[in-house]
């Protein structure tokens, strides 16, 4: 993929080479960078934009949303999200246990959403990320120092 549009106009390149020593610069603070276009992670847009169902539906059986994504929902993810630095392999089953506030797609497997919020819900740690990772505690809640190096 060389080149891509995002919702509400751009176009955003993806260059992906990411192996365990990019894992590395997660550990140090990334500049903030905000995708073009509209924010998708607001409560109030249109859940077809992620998911298979419409609002109504998602509303009436919260646990379903869950196994409700599109297929091809990390490529949506990297459509506006794709140069921002390098990032975990996604669409793929853990080898060691997650803890439950990292959750896992329907079908067991690493997504964005695993470490990041995508709702917009309030996070004290910044980037949508579900724990702090400052001093590397993201990373480390799934990987050994060692795995890392």
């Amino acid at each position: 993929m060389t080149g891509v549009r995002c919702p509400g106009g751009g176009i955003r390149r993806w260059w992906a080479a990411p192996s365990l020593a990019a894992l590395l610069v997660l550990l140090a603070p990334a500049a903030a960078k905000k995708p073009p276009g509209e924010n998708v992670h607001r409560p109030d847009v249109e859940c077809r934009t992620c998911h298979t169902v419409d609002r109504a539906q998602l509303d009436a059986d919260r646990k379903a949303a869950k196994s409700a994504l599109a297929g091809d929902l990390e490529a949506r993810c990297m459509l506006c999200h794709g140069d921002e630095g390098p990032s975990h392999h996604t669409g793929i089953r853990p080898q060691k246990p997650v803890p439950d506030t990292l959750p896992l797609s329907a079908e067991g497997l690493i997504t964005c959403a695993t470490c990041h919020f995508v709702h917009g819900e309030q996070n004290p740690f910044g980037k949508l990320v579900r724990l702090d990772n400052s001093r590397g505690g993201l990373c480390l809640a799934c990987h050994e120092l060692a795995d890392l190096q």
